[in-house]
């Protein structure tokens, strides 16, 4: 790994260190064949997709946005174009890591962030088809990191094969992802994130990550759920404040045209961290579309004015790549108020659960699923009957202490 490991002993004396309560920003964006001018899927060249300028728009979109991470889809995957990447747009304090590729791509996901707050553990990537996907294990920076403060995020970044005859392999993508979560990360702060290239809520892909299937400890939460951002979007007006590619209404070759009506592009979330179980918690209503003001649908991003950002960020994202960047943030919480350490006297089993769970409780509870919709409540019981609740996942809250149960 390059650039990367500090020695744990040091990380008090690098930086900025993470204290009280951070807000963390996240930031996916497909970059467009970045640097790559070899023939593939998009006739991309020096001509009509110059690397000058798209350095200059992810700059500007850089200062707009302000992340700690970015993560990138399309990237041109050679180390140079990496270091040339990260010495033309990031400061010297931004880090990230070598090149994995045993899918020998011509572009790659990859990730860059704040070293001041973060470190990287971890980097593993999954050999999947066309690409492979990018499993990176970050730690924040806290006082107490080197006592042994574990506040861990992964970041999951994947891009699965385009096109509306290619739902099997991108839930074939998907399914190694979740695999891998559930076997290494499954009740861990987890964000997957990418061009999915998914036409509608009812792909298998998209279902697997949001639904309980083969992998019932593992659920990933689309911000959207609750926002109206979540249904057949592909070409529907109706999601037109959701929308993601393209940012040009008329191509040249390398850009997509036809504007925006296609939501590609996705930050999903594990339930741990939209519920704050790990310290780490989605800050409700944070996640964007950068740019998409509602008003673009089948037109170009910068088409008549846009209401959503400064001319010189629309003039950016269009100029930059035909998709728009995702963005959402996260609170971390350094310290908690609360022992985290409860013992074995609340436990929930069994878990799964068919038809009833078995807990000792002195007070009033309720069950609440995933987006924190009461779903029942009651008091001083042994036994809970769950058999009304749809399968699923849901949360058991005590007086303020909560246990995750799956309902088979």
């Amino acid at each position: 790994m390059r650039r990367f490991f500090i020695l744990w002993t040091l990380l008090l004396l690098l930086g900025t260190a993470l204290s009280g309560q951070e807000t963390i920003t996240v930031m996916q964006y497909n970059l467009l064949e970045y640097g790559n001018y070899q023939s593939g899927f998009a006739d991309c060249y020096e001509t009509n997709n110059n690397t000058q300028r798209k350095d200059e728009c992810i700059r500007t979109l850089m200062d707009y946005v302000k992340p700690d991470i970015l993560t990138v889809c399309e990237f041109g995957a050679t180390q140079a174009l990496l270091d040339n990447f990260m010495r033309h747009n990031l400061p010297d304090y931004w880090q990230s890591d070598d090149i994995i590729n045993y899918a020998h791509s011509n572009i790659i996901n990859h990730i860059f962030y704040d070293s001041r707050k973060m470190a990287l553990k971890k980097h593993v990537a999954l050999r999947t088809n066309p690409r492979d996907t990018d499993v990176y294990e970050l730690y924040m920076k806290t006082p107490s990191l080197v006592a042994g403060d574990t506040i861990k995020l992964v970041c999951i970044v994947a891009h699965p094969k385009a096109g509306m005859n290619y739902q099997s392999e991108r839930r074939a993508l998907m399914q190694v992802a979740m695999d891998y979560v559930n076997t290494h990360y499954a009740d861990d702060n987890v964000l997957i994130m990418g061009d999915f290239n998914m036409y509608g809520a009812s792909e298998t892909g998209y279902q697997l990550l949001t639904r309980t299937y083969s992998n019932p400890n593992v659920l990933f939460v689309d911000p959207l759920a609750n926002a109206g951002g979540v249904g057949e979007w592909n070409s529907n007006i109706q999601f037109a404040p959701f929308h993601t590619q393209s940012t040009r209404r008329y191509s040249d070759e390398c850009f997509s045209s036809g504007g925006l009506d296609d939501r590609f592009d996705f930050i999903l979330m594990s339930d741990e961290i939209y519920m704050g179980f790990n310290r780490i918690k989605y800050l409700n209503e944070s996640f964007h579309a950068v740019g998409n003001d509602g008003r673009h649908f089948d037109q170009s991003i910068d088409q008549n004015g846009n209401d959503a950002v400064p001319p010189v960020v629309a003039e950016a994202l269009f100029d930059g790549s035909d998709h728009l960047p995702v963005t959402l943030k996260l609170s971390v919480f350094a310290h908690l108020d609360v022992d985290e350490h409860l013992g074995e006297s609340f436990l929930v089993y069994p878990n799964p659960a068919d038809d009833q769970i078995s807990v000792t409780i002195n007070g009033d509870y309720r069950i609440t699923n995933v987006f924190g919709q009461i779903m029942l409540t009651g008091h001083e019981s042994q036994n809970i009957d769950v058999s009304c609740l749809a399968s699923g996942v849901y949360f058991l809250n005590v007086d303020g202490i909560i246990r995750k149960f799956i309902k088979r």
